[in-house]
């Protein structure tokens, strides 16, 4: 498959709006007198002073994650694995540009909640997607470790949260930091030239 210029500038926009992403949030959070970032959520800070800066960063990052839905598109063909991963690319970049423009719960949270489940259930198909590709081998392996550990740190996230504990934003940010490591690191190979080829269903 050839890519051309829309294709590269769609992956690198993906790169750059998750690190944006996390560079915003932190140093919004930093400067917010009433925000503690250990222990609240990122979601907080849309309710501080200057909080659109927060839903804008919500909303471009779910842009991103669309977009990046367009470009996964372009590179699997076929069957409903492939079909699935873009479609539910889609479903999380949707949802977070939503939280950015529903502050508020019920709605919020309930967007939230569809974007990370329709991000969990595309890793586990890319994990299923990588384990016959030998030009994606250990991938398998790392992206349901990545599953794991974002599960575990969301749990603890929830926990915490719902009991006021210290380190709920702490663990928050480990899922959002353990999916941009895969993300960027993903991302690279695309860029580097690895291609995804059509999934072969046995």
């Amino acid at each position: 498959m050839t890519t051309g210029p829309v294709h590269t500038f769609l992956l690198y926009f993906g790169i750059i709006a998750s690190l944006l992403f996390n560079v915003v949030y932190f140093s919004f959070g930093s400067v917010s007198p009433h925000y503690d970032m250990m222990r609240q959520p990122i979601s907080d800070l849309e309710l501080q002073p200057y909080g659109w800066i927060q839903s804008v960063n919500f909303f471009v990052f779910g842009l991103s994650a669309w977009a990046f839905g367009i470009v996964m598109r372009t590179e699997l063909h076929g069957v409903v694995v492939t079909v699935m991963i873009p479609f539910l690319h889609a479903v999380t970049g949707f949802g977070l540009m939503l939280a950015g423009v529903f502050t508020h719960d019920p709605v919020h949270s309930a967007v939230l909640l569809i974007a990370f489940v329709a991000m969990l259930i595309r890793f586990v198909l890319f994990a299923i997607y990588f384990a016959d590709k030998p030009q994606w081998k250990g991938w398998t392996t790392y992206t349901i470790l990545s599953v794991v550990l974002m599960i575990l740190f969301a749990w603890r996230f929830i926990y915490a949260d719902h009991y006021n504990f210290p380190y709920a934003g702490v663990f928050e940010r480990l899922v959002i930091v353990t999916r941009l490591v895969w993300f960027v690191l993903f991302t690279l190979k695309l860029l580097d030239g690895r291609r995804l080829d059509p999934v072969v269903m046995k």
